[in-house]
C-alpha cells in the first residue's frame, strides 16, 4: 500500500508526470506564451493611448472653432453692451436688502400716494394705533367698546364685549 501512495506522488494522473530533473513546476506557463502576452499587453495600452489622445484633439479641435465663431458675437467679444431687459441679477442679496429697505422707509414715513387724488400714506404704527382707537369707539349703540381675550381652538382671539 506504501508503494501505490509513492507512486501516486510520483506519477501524478491530473498534470502527467514530473519530468526527471525538474527545477520548476511542470505545469508552469511556458515563458514565451507569457511574453507574448505582455508584448500584445503593451501594444493594446499603446492603441488605447493614441485613441485617447486622438480623441481630445479632435474635441479640442472643435472647441477651438466653435470658440471663434462665437467671438463674432459683441457680448461674446467683450464689447461692453447692456443687454436688453429682463437682466439677471449680479448681486441677489443686495438687491433684496435694498428692497426690504426700500419697504421698511415707506412703512415708517408719511408721504404721497396719490398726490392728484390727495391721497397719503402714514407710518404703519400709527396706521394700527388710529384702526384700534376707531376699533374701540365704535359700537352700533354709541357705547365704547372693551376687548375681551377668549381662549377657542384656534388660539387666543379678542372679542368685543
Amino acid at each position: 500500500m506504501s508503494t501505490d501512495h509513492q507512486h501516486d506522488h510520483e506519477h501524478d494522473n491530473e498534470y502527467g508526470p514530473t519530468p526527471p530533473g525538474a527545477g520548476y513546476e511542470h505545469t508552469d506557463i511556458d515563458t514565451s506564451v507569457g511574453y507574448t502576452f505582455a508584448m500584445w499587453l503593451a501594444v493594446a495600452m499603446v492603441l488605447s493611448l493614441g485613441i485617447v489622445y486622438g480623441t481630445y484633439y479632435v474635441f479640442e479641435q472643435r472647441r477651438v472653432v466653435q470658440d471663434a465663431a462665437t467671438q463674432q458675437y459683441p457680448l461674446a467679444a467683450g464689447r461692453d453692451q447692456t443687454p436688453p431687459a429682463p437682466r439677471l441679477q449680479t448681486q441677489p442679496f443686495k438687491d433684496v436688502y435694498l428692497l426690504k429697505q426700500g419697504q421698511n422707509e415707506k412703512l415708517n414715513s408719511y408721504g404721497w400716494t396719490d398726490k392728484d387724488a390727495g391721497m397719503v400714506h402714514i407710518p404703519i404704527e400709527r396706521a394700527m394705533d388710529i384702526v384700534r382707537t376707531q376699533q374701540l369707539n365704535t359700537r352700533p349703540d354709541g357705547a365704547r367698546m372693551t376687548p375681551v381675550v377668549q381662549d377657542s381652538s384656534a388660539g387666543r382671539t379678542v372679542a368685543a364685549r
